[in-house]
């Protein structure tokens, strides 16, 4: 275990000090301060020396004495006990786990069963060392970590978001490496986006699509989203493959198709120009003015189809029905949970209509892929 030296400061100032001060600025000595504030001598001798406790009681006489107030006293007292004390085991640990929980929510991957973590400091350690490959006390990839991602994020603590986000997409990376696909081809990628509605209506499309996206020497993976990082996607480079994350956040089939193909558009038009950067997505994130994310919303539209989407739902806005979102579907040859995605996203059906068309997603992912 790393320990947190167990020093303390070289002057440790008692308030015995601070007391004889006061005295020589009214030129008092001790025997008038006890007779002042009613106390022995003997038990006088003993604050002043820092032999005995500041009480309640006395720091109230002092404050009355010196004009001051009793906290000051009791406060003095407080700090110089503290320091005289010196730093336990106990103490260091929590310390030591303290600091580095300001950068990872530990509890949270443990029941996420990414890593295998003793509650104990060289648990917390050890986690640090197996994520970063570097010692607790080298904290430097977190500083500006900001700078590292293009980020499409609603951020209610700023800095925790920053922190996770920089740890979540570590995690992602040490998973991703696991996984095993040929050199990227551009071209494999080209063909995937040419039929992507394709795979959404058929049989086994999930898998199909990530069998290609690896074909294509694309890895894709689901992880989590932590705590505070608000994450729907990501995609950034491993060496010299792509890498596409989805975290299921939403566990709905047309929140995969359109966060998939909004990861794709990242890889397909920004990802080359970008190596050294890694993007993070919360989809719900509307207010997003970022130019990069709006050129992903807008080919990620394309690979759906949603302006024949839209123009085929247009005749039956005044009622829009299960039968007409099956008519759509059969003309389009795109799956019913995407299409009604897509038409509530954009206003024109209520959320709350054909509900039993939101189908879960998350048991449909290859186990060797789906980290959890």
């Amino acid at each position: 275990m790393n320990t947190v030296s167990n020093l303390r400061p070289f002057i440790n100032i008692g308030p015995g000090y601070t007391i004889k001060k006061y005295l020589e600025s009214r030129g008092w000595n001790q025997e008038d301060l006890a007779q002042i504030i009613d106390i022995s001598p003997k038990q006088l001798s003993k604050i002043i020396n820092d032999k005995a406790h500041i009480t309640i009681k006395v720091a109230k006489l002092l404050a009355d004495a010196f004009s001051t107030s009793a906290e000051f006293w009791v406060n003095l007292d407080t700090q110089y006990r503290l320091k005289l004390e010196p730093i336990t085991d106990k103490e260091t640990a929590t310390q030591i786990k303290a600091k580095i929980r300001k950068f990872m929510p530990v509890s949270e991957i443990r029941k996420k069963g990414w890593f295998s973590i003793d509650n104990t400091a060289s648990g917390y350690e050890s986690l640090y060392e197996n994520i970063w490959d570097k010692k607790p006390n080298d904290i430097s990839i977190y500083e500006n970590c900001e700078k590292k991602y293009c980020a499409r994020q609603s951020k209610t603590n700023e800095e925790f978001t920053n922190y996770y986000s920089t740890t979540w997409q570590r995690i992602a990376l040490l998973k991703a490496k696991t996984i095993n696909v040929p050199k990227y081809n551009k071209d494999k990628l080209h063909k995937i986006i040419k039929n992507y509605t394709s795979y959404t209506v058929s049989t086994n499309g999930i898998n199909e699509i990530i069998a290609d996206l690896n074909q294509a020497g694309i890895k894709f993976l689901v992880l989590s989203h932590l705590t505070k990082t608000y994450l729907d996607g990501a995609c950034f480079y491993d060496e010299e493959n792509p890498v596409i994350v989805y975290t299921c956040r939403y566990d709905r089939i047309d929140n995969f198709w359109f966060t998939l193909a909004h990861e794709i558009a990242h890889v397909i038009k920004h990802l080359s120009n970008f190596k050294d950067k890694y993007f993070l997505d919360d989809l719900t994130n509307n207010d997003s003015n970022d130019q990069l994310e709006k050129e992903a919303d807008e080919k990620a539209e394309e690979l759906l189809r949603v302006e024949e989407i839209i123009t085929e739902s247009l005749q039956y806005t005044k009622y829009f029905s299960e039968e007409k979102l099956n008519i759509i579907s059969k003309k389009l040859k795109i799956e019913q949970s995407v299409i009604l995605g897509i038409l509530q996203h954009k206003g024109y059906v209520d959320y709350r209509k054909l509900n039993k068309y939101k189908k879960k997603v998350k048991d449909k992912f290859p186990s060797e892929i789906n980290f959890g």
